[in-house]
């Protein structure tokens, strides 16, 4: 579930569990009292995914604020993960905030992947936080709200010939098939969104793949014969840093030698082949369990 993955990320940024001696919510702020607040990772804590930014209190408390839409299900999420009570903080612990310049994280485009987040800064009070928040969702066009984790599929040449193209080794199942299959395969594993391109030229593959930048939160890349040959495709994955799953229809391990090279390889997570086309299902399983998500 994504709000008990923010949720943890931002306990381990106040310092873990051993850290927490009581946690409490109010509007769009989660509030913790801490045992020692030097543990706190600020940068880490500003950079995850719904942080609008965080807020001192007196000697131990501090706020974590989000946004309206995220503040309770990631606060449900904390406290289960505390093992605390939901009201186990008493608001006069937290003592009075200190005036600090907020950071907000506020998307550059009409299109983010889930994680994508670019920060500019906000010098505000720093207890007129639910004022920031109305702030935010008042700017024109609002603030695209993370709408989860987004699936990009690509396949390179050929694999639109499926069905025709030798069915003795890539079976008889059509690209239609597939691609039905990676849609349902993302929306099983947690991904609220799966988009799958084919294309015969590389140029359109790398393309893909620096498109996906701040859109798209995982890659399943079939590069077909481009595996033995682009090292394009390779600096292109490692340039954008998606978590990716190479996928092979036949097992390239019993093939002719020259089937042995995979460049894209090394820039990759996992690789799966010789499944079929029900490989593409564990390589999307593969990067779900990768990004923390339910199935």
């Amino acid at each position: 579930m994504v709000n008990k993955k923010i949720a943890q990320q931002v306990l381990d940024a106040v310092g873990g569990v051993s850290n927490i001696l009581a946690n409490g919510l109010c509007a769009t702020r989660l509030r913790v009292i801490l045992r020692d607040r030097m543990k706190v990772n600020y940068p880490a804590l500003t950079s995850i995914s719904g942080v609008l930014g965080s807020v001192r209190r007196g000697s131990s408390g501090l706020e974590v604020v989000f946004g309206p839409s995220a503040a309770s299900d990631v606060f449900n999420a904390f406290a289960e993960l505390t093992g605390l009570d939901n009201d186990s903080l008493d608001a006069t612990q937290l003592g009075d905030p200190e005036s600090v310049a907020m950071k907000v994280q506020v998307s550059k485009g009409a299109k983010r992947s889930f994680a994508a987040q670019s920060l500019v800064s906000y010098d505000a009070a720093s207890d007129d936080s639910n004022a920031l928040a109305e702030m935010l969702d008042a700017m024109p066009g609002g603030i695209k709200k993370d709408e989860g984790p987004k699936l990009l599929v690509i396949n390179g040449p050929n694999i639109n010939m499926l069905g025709i193209r030798e069915p003795g080794i890539y079976g008889n199942k059509t690209y239609a098939d597939l691609t039905k299959l990676c849609h349902d395969a993302a929306a099983e594993f947690g991904f609220t969104e799966c988009r799958c391109m084919q294309s015969n030229h590389q140029g359109d593959l790398i393309d893909a793949i620096q498109g996906a930048l701040d859109v798209y939160d995982a890659i399943a890349i079939n590069p077909a014969a481009y595996t033995h040959t682009s090292i394009a495709l390779l600096d292109a994955l490692k340039a954008v840093g998606i978590p990716a799953v190479e996928v092979h229809i036949s097992k390239l391990e019993e093939r002719e030698d020259f089937r042995q090279t995979s460049y894209v390889r090394d820039a990759c997570i996992a690789t799966v082949s010789g499944e079929g086309i029900e490989g593409y299902r564990s390589a999307v399983r593969i990067l779900a369990e990768h990004l923390g998500l339910d199935q």
